[in-house]
């Protein structure tokens, strides 16, 4: 397949290629690790402060003001038995999950920390959390939070053996290089029995065989690869993680977002196109509610379009 980045609108078009004997998909022949950078757009969500955008393309917000009181706390609502327990299992999409934590003082590391929002959530649940992040305005945004953070690549050395407890990475594999190498770079900086939780798309789902270019995790050359939870699997066996767990996400954004890409590109001068992708950005609470039973039948048929990942070091590590 070739393809450019249409959510983006980057110049270029791409090879997307198959490896015959691992069925893996990646970017031949791909930007180097100087050059990838000036793919990245300006505005990439991601690497923008947090008051500037509604959420993140890879991982949108639950919507909804935080200082806003939620409505299911409203005397009327909590008389109506179930329906706060309905609300939550609607919201629920397993996109960002947390291990038990188990003792006070785990340490944990986010890998693409952007702003640190998630650090947040980490700091808030009891963990000592710190990140690492390549681009520079989100790394200061997360350090003004109080937040240690690494600004840079994740390298090898950059951490001691066994300094966490647990590693998260939400959708970050897919831009790396050396997904391989940086698989046992965690295991090593990981303790015994530490937890690696992270996020992709899923290639082996319908929405590829569907939407072909249109895509929205498509989004060659900084998506350098795509990954499936047969081959998602395979590279953690190979890099000596356990007990290996591959979730469905309850999320219909990558859908949302194909067909906003189509219809952009076949009816520029119309809003469907673009009002789609901005509900990505920042969607409201009841269309996510009214978008999750399609989520969920999705995921329970293993057709989720992104998927999250849990494993484990060896604990005789």
């Amino acid at each position: 397949m070739r393809a450019g980045d249409l959510l983006h609108r980057t110049p270029g078009c791409f090879q997307l290629v198959e490896c015959r004997d691992c069925r893996h998909v990646y970017v031949s022949p791909r930007p180097t690790r100087e050059s990838i950078g000036r793919f990245y757009p300006q505005d990439y969500a991601p690497h923008t402060p947090r008051g500037c955008r509604g959420g993140s393309a890879s991982t949108p917000p639950g919507g909804g003001a935080a200082s806003s009181p939620a409505w299911y706390l409203s005397r009327p609502i909590r008389l109506v038995p179930g329906l706060r327990r309905l609300y939550h299992w609607l919201r629920e999409s397993y996109g960002e999950i947390m291990p038990p934590l188990d003792a006070p003082g785990r340490r944990a590391l986010e890998l693409g920390c952007a702003g640190g929002r998630f650090l947040e959530m980490l700091r808030g649940a009891g963990w000592q959390a710190e990140g690492v992040e390549p681009a520079s305005a989100p790394a200061a945004e997360a350090r003004q939070l109080g937040f240690r953070v690494h600004h840079g690549a994740f390298e090898p050395g950059l951490f001691a053996d066994n300094s966490f407890d647990a590693v998260f990475a939400w959708m970050v594999l897919e831009h790396l290089h050396d997904p391989l190498r940086t698989l046992d770079e965690i295991q090593r900086i990981l303790k015994p029995g530490g937890w690696f939780i992270f996020s992709v798309p899923n290639w082996a789902c319908w929405e590829p065989a569907v939407f072909a270019r249109y895509w929205y995790c498509l989004q060659p050359p900084i998506h350098l690869h795509q990954f499936t939870p047969r081959s998602l699997r395979r590279i953690l066996a190979q890099a000596g993680y356990q007990d290996v767990r591959v979730i469905h996400q309850h999320n219909v954004f990558n859908l949302l977002g194909s067909l906003g890409l189509w219809l952009r590109t076949a009816f520029p001068q119309r809003r469907p196109g673009p009002r789609l992708l901005e509900f990505i950005v920042n969607p409201s609470v009841g269309g996510q509610l009214a978008l999750a039973p399609l989520a969920k039948l999705l995921a329970w048929l293993h057709q989720g379009g992104r998927l999250t990942v849990t494993a484990r070091v060896d604990k005789a590590k």
